[in-house]
């Protein structure tokens, strides 16, 4: 009895110890890695009109921006990272094996920031100020405005015009007027006219962050706050990228370059010849970026994402048995928790959890040949035929009316001609 118990221990510790090294082997099949993370912890963006927390002085920062709990948060994340991809990434900075691109606002830029100092806790040469455990890493950005990659908020005619269209679309109305009720409530107790999804997603943030710091709801919350909010919030972060034109033309360039970077990897993998690019990427934005990536690959649960929720895009590379064949793939992880914990591999949809480059590359041709600058510059000929069509509707009014002018003033000319015979 005592041996057989032996037995199965012993053949636990095995499995165990086996599972451990194909986990580590698997980290190291890791050729490179493009995170993509929310901000952290933050005071409200917005109170409604009505809400008795709204003065700011209640609150441990001004509204917008990063808390401690948020820099700890993101200091954690980049440990973790750290140990995940040290194969990849050197002890020291090496600024060409990682790069790090941020939205242009206060939260996401600090995260990254904090992000970075777990990443790389100064020692050796790299000790500055013998009191101080952090060093600078460069950090890129652009203005929101400019941004089509990451913010996904430089302008975009055609976008707008597919957008606008959506939201006046049938399916819709439809599937909205469900929360109509919900939107009145809500209308009636904030103070602020609640007309969509996104309305209904920042009045449920608010109530969340209030209630996370332990601020004292409102009564009329009671029968509100979380369930009725969670399902319309989170339906709020699809709707960026409803429609295949919407998703190419809001999640297209970024992961383009993301898809690109992991071509070029393979290249220089494979031949040597070119130089070799960061092997990390890291995006540090928002939770509708988070989202909005996700729900372009049809892999969004429906769930808002959390604070420092990440997304992981990992090239993989593997040889065949006879040691002569290689094989790269894709392989997408989410982590949608505050908590550092292992991320969930996700099915990357007609192809598994560890998909071919190659046929990732085929199934998401809609997203990566996106020429988002040629696109959104010309709108769609659709939009052209309508502008014409209404163009010609106005000249043929306006030449209708002046036949009609010029004839009564032709009749009038020749009523006056016979008065004066």
């Amino acid at each position: 009895m005592r041996s057989a118990k032996f037995k199965k221990l012993f053949a636990l510790l095995i499995i165990a110890a086996f599972g451990n090294q194909c986990a580590s082997a698997s980290l190291n099949d890791v050729k490179y890695a493009a995170v993509i993370y929310r901000h952290g912890d933050r005071t409200p963006v917005e109170c409604y009109p009505t809400d008795p927390w709204r003065n700011e002085s209640l609150w441990p920062v001004k509204f917008g921006q990063l808390t401690n709990t948020g820099k700890k948060q993101h200091f954690a994340l980049g440990q973790w990272l750290r140990e995940r991809y040290t194969h990849l990434l050197s002890t020291e900075f090496e600024p060409t094996e990682l790069y790090v691109r941020s939205t242009d606002v206060d939260r996401t830029l600090m995260s990254a920031e904090a992000n970075l100092a777990g990443m790389y806790p100064p020692s050796g040469n790299c000790v500055w100020d013998e009191h101080l455990r952090w060093q600078p890493i460069p950090v890129h950005t652009r203005p929101v405005k400019d941004d089509n990659v990451l913010a996904m908020e430089k302008p975009c005619t055609r976008y707008r015009i597919a957008y606008d269209e959506h939201i006046k679309s049938k399916e819709y109305v439809d599937r909205l007027h469900e929360y109509q009720g919900l939107m009145q409530y809500l209308s009636a107790h904030t103070g602020e006219k609640v007309t969509d999804y996104n309305h209904i997603n920042n009045i449920y943030n608010v109530l969340y962050i209030e209630d996370l710091y332990n601020f004292t709801l409102p009564n009329w919350t009671q029968s509100v706050y979380p369930d009725k909010l969670l399902e319309p919030a989170g339906y709020s972060f699809t709707t960026n990228t409803a429609l295949p034109i919407l998703a190419r033309l809001k999640v297209g360039p970024l992961l383009k370059l993301i898809v690109e970077q992991m071509v070029r990897t393979v290249e220089y993998e494979k031949t040597g010849k070119r130089k070799m690019e960061a092997r990390v990427s890291i995006f540090s934005a928002h939770d509708i970026t988070v989202a909005s990536v996700l729900n372009a690959l049809h892999m969004f649960d429906g769930k808002c994402p959390s604070y420092t929720a990440t997304v992981l895009l990992e090239l993989l590379h593997e040889k065949t048995a006879n040691n002569k064949t290689d094989s790269y793939f894709i392989r997408i992880s989410y982590r949608n928790t505050i908590e550092i914990v292992e991320p969930k591999v996700l099915y990357i949809p007609y192809c598994g959890e560890k998909c071919p480059l190659d046929r990732f590359i085929n199934l998401y041709t809609n997203l990566l040949t996106v020429d988002w600058q040629h696109e959104c510059e010309k709108p769609p000929f659709k939009h052209y035929v309508h502008v014409s069509v209404a163009f010609a509707m106005i000249l043929f009014y306006v030449f209708a009316i002046l036949r009609l002018r010029t004839t009564e003033y032709s009749d009038l000319n020749t009523e006056s001609v016979s008065s004066e015979m």
